[in-house]
């Protein structure tokens, strides 16, 4: 394949997965002995980068979020379509269910309600969409903060509006947007 062409600069990109999975009552110890099986058997597989697990909520909580990383999509889809991942997603299920669908990047800020799948929108309406609300948000919170930040060190301040603008991206911006403008992002979906 030609590094020039549009299809050798998209398999060549990193690959970031989300998958959430509800432990069920009385299986916690059973899925985490699969998921460490599971983890150990994914290092092996080409492509592989990382991967990081996040326990919703308290450490008591059955949600857990398996973020994994591959250095391409092609790499992604051959351990996925394997026989293997399909054995232990089987026996994930034993002891899981499956959260919510598959998701990968930014695109998990433009999820909907009534949407069963995520199908993610084209990346340049998440650009248009992702610009106008940090533009917004980092602007009034500038505007706002500034006269009080003014005197403070570089990246103290840096770091606190960073904080205020993430937060206000994930819990308030993205959601209200992706509501607003779903017909436009998602046109084959509504």
């Amino acid at each position: 394949m030609d590094k020039g062409s549009p299809d050798a600069e998209h398999t060549s990109k990193e690959v970031t997965i989300v998958i959430s999975r509800k432990v069920k009552p009385g299986y916690e110890k059973e899925y985490d002995e699969w998921l460490r099986r599971y983890l150990m058997l994914e290092k092996k597989v080409p492509g592989y980068v990382g991967a990081t697990i996040i326990t919703q909520g308290s450490t008591n909580s059955a949600i857990r979020h398996i973020i994994y990383r591959f250095s391409d999509k092609a790499s992604l889809d051959a351990w996925e379509n394997s026989e293997e991942a399909r054995k232990q997603i089987e026996e994930a299920n034993k002891s899981s269910t499956r959260y919510y669908e598959r998701a990968t990047g930014l695109e998990t800020w433009f999820t909907l309600p009534n949407v069963k799948a995520i199908v993610a929108p084209p990346k340049w309406k998440m650009a248009i969409v992702t610009f106008i609300a940090a533009y917004c948000i980092s602007t009034l919170v500038n505007y706002i903060l500034n006269p009080f930040l003014g005197r403070w060190p570089l990246l103290v301040s840096s770091i606190i509006i960073n904080v205020i603008l993430i937060v206000s991206l994930t819990y308030l911006a993205m959601p209200i947007l992706s509501q607003l403008l779903q017909r436009w992002l998602y046109p084959r979906n509504v």
